[in-house]
């Protein structure tokens, strides 16, 4: 199993991780994803049986939080 644990500072992310939560909490494929949280940071948790599900997963994280960022530049 493989796993990565993404750090992400609640004062410039909080929009945009409250934005994909409802994403984060579902299993798609052969990974899980869970998202927790302290009073400064967001951790997303991300567990994987192989290094290709990972890397696919990462990437639509990644994806998910660049349409969160161009969406929220446009509302601006």
């Amino acid at each position: 199993m493989f796993s990565v644990r993404i750090k992400f500072p609640k004062s410039e992310f909080k929009g945009h991780i409250n934005s994909i939560t409802p994403d984060l909490k579902e299993d798609v494929g052969r990974s899980s994803t869970r998202i927790e949280e302290d009073a400064d940071n967001f951790y997303i948790y991300i567990e994987a049986p192989d290094t290709v599900s990972l890397r696919a997963s990462i990437g639509s994280l990644t994806r998910w939080l660049t349409i969160v960022d161009k969406i929220f530049e446009e509302v601006e």
